[in-house]
């Protein structure tokens, strides 16, 4: 039998156990549904699955657009105002224009190049914070070069 004493430490224990459950499902939802609200006019740094490969990502402080570059320095001028995003975004549109459609713990970058060829990579089951976000996987659909999928996980790391 349970004394009073020990009946009000359970509740009390019970209490503290779904506010930190509550909190912790908070911040994680919280985490899952904003990388449209954390990307918006920033650069990321993206290294391939195989970690054999960066790219440097700025995306438009309004709108669809992005920088994609292999140069550290474009990516960061991209970033520096409207007008040096629109700059480097229309030499880049020259091979290649780059967009991108964010909501919930959706990313999804698509290329268009210069023949009309398009490709597209949809990160998936994103956890975002202020200085990088982590999809836990990600589809694909290469012009040309046939789709897939890949389980692994994929970091974009603020750089700006």
């Amino acid at each position: 039998m349970i004394g009073p004493m020990n009946k009000k430490r359970w509740t009390i224990l019970g209490i503290i156990v779904l506010v930190i459950v509550a909190i912790g499902g908070g911040v994680y939802w919280n985490m899952s549904h904003s990388v449209a609200k954390k990307v918006p006019g920033n650069t990321y740094l993206y290294q391939s699955a195989s970690k054999d490969k960066s790219l440097y990502v700025t995306f438009a402080k309004s709108g669809s657009q992005v920088v994609v570059n292999s140069d550290k320095n474009t990516a960061m001028n991209a970033g520096k105002s409207q007008a040096a995003f629109d700059k480097e975004y229309k030499a880049q549109s020259k091979q290649a224009s780059w967009n991108y459609k964010a909501e919930g713990g959706t990313l999804t970058l698509a290329e268009e190049t210069s023949d009309g060829k398009v490709s597209q990579w949809q990160y998936n089951g994103i956890l975002a914070t202020n200085s990088k976000f982590t999809a836990h996987g990600f589809t694909y659909q290469i012009a040309k070069a046939g789709q897939g999928q890949v389980k692994s996980k994929t970091v974009f790391e603020k750089i700006s």
